[in-house]
């Protein structure tokens, strides 16, 4: 592949994320132990479109397909949105992936669309032909312009109550600390883990973060630390990529939520990222029933951008799915196998 002109690719659009990048890659690679291929479009020669995916293989099932796996699952359809034949790099690119899953032999495969891709949703589901569809909601906070007053007009976009907290984390006296150091990775798995356990959820692990850390360059990564004096208090991790901060992973004490530390390091986080020209803070996916993480991105100017997993299984995948259901998680892990709820015995 031409490593030039799939960097020309990436950067020709500002809907397309950093989960297609090489970068990206090679740390699902890492944390994950999946096999990753590219499929390529082109047109007369030049390259014109790409889709990533990711393969896990369950030694006694069989392989499942993802476009893209890991914590909230990620699309990677690559293309020139305004190009004229957009359209058809759309179709042959999931028809592509179709027949590669086919010949894979996949227990099942899942095309996730970028929240840039969901209006050509039909084009997809007429290439693809997937068995069942879920929607996803997306957040993304469009950040203002740098100059005078850049703290108000940031203050001015989010949610009253949020703008009160806010104002509320800047009179505790925390200091950030933008760091790379390894109390600053230990801070943020420790934490993280004891706030996701505390949730009753799984946690990414430590092992994670470190890949993280060995495959994203720092260009491409911000870890930040709010600082109690000597004590930090809350961590949040973000990645850049074409103009979009990926809100990643956020960690507090517990015992420090009230005085805000991580409301204060999202604006000294979008400030920065506004300094360096960044367009977009893109909070990631929230599920339909998560009402309350819903709430919170929306108080800060958060907007709403759908998307969409189109999932396809095998006769045989979906008998395996609904003998080894309890399983599935550890057979697959960080990867959509199937939606749960659909894998009850049928009547």
């Amino acid at each position: 592949m031409d490593a030039a002109a799939y960097q020309a690719l990436l950067a020709s659009d500002p809907g397309n994320l950093i989960y297609g990048t090489p970068e990206f890659l090679s740390f699902l690679r890492r944390a994950t132990g999946a096999e990753t291929r590219i499929l390529l479009a082109r047109r007369e020669g030049e390259l014109v479109g790409a889709l990533a995916f990711a393969i896990s293989t369950a030694a006694d099932l069989g392989p499942v397909v993802n476009s893209l796996p890991w914590w909230g699952s990620h699309g990677s359809v690559l293309l020139d949105r305004t190009s004229p034949d957009a359209d058809a790099v759309r179709a042959a690119l999931a028809r592509a992936f179709a027949d590669a899953a086919e010949e894979i032999g996949a227990l099942s495969s899942t095309l996730i669309l970028l929240p840039a891709e969901n209006d050509s949703r039909p084009v997809y589901e007429r290439a693809y032909r997937p068995d069942i569809t879920e929607g996803r909601i997306g957040q993304m906070t469009t950040l203002p312009q740098d100059g005078a007053d850049l703290d108000e007009r940031l203050l001015a976009l989010f949610g009253q109550k949020t703008r009160n907290l806010v104002r509320k984390s800047l009179k505790q006296g925390f200091v950030e600390r933008s760091t790379d150091a390894e109390w600053a990775w230990d801070f943020l798995a420790e934490t993280h883990a004891q706030n996701i356990a505390a949730l009753g959820g799984r946690s990414k692990p430590r092992s994670h973060f470190t890949a993280l850390r060995e495959a994203i360059p720092p260009a491409m990564r911000r870890l930040a630390v709010a600082m109690d004096g000597e004590r930090p208090v809350a961590a949040m991790l973000t990645l850049s990529f074409n103009g979009t901060v990926e809100y990643l992973t956020p960690a507090i004490r517990v015992e420090d939520r009230p005085r805000q530390p991580l409301s204060f390091l999202i604006l000294n986080g979008m400030r920065e990222a506004v300094r360096r020209g960044e367009r977009v803070w893109n909070w990631g996916g929230t599920g339909l029933t998560q009402t309350s993480l819903h709430h919170f991105k929306a108080g800060f100017g958060a907007d709403d951008r759908p998307y969409t997993y189109l999932i396809r299984a095998s006769a045989r995948g979906l008998a395996l799915f609904r003998q080894r259901k309890r399983e599935l998680g550890d057979l697959f892990p960080f990867f959509y196998a199937y939606p749960y709820g659909l894998l009850d015995d049928p009547a």
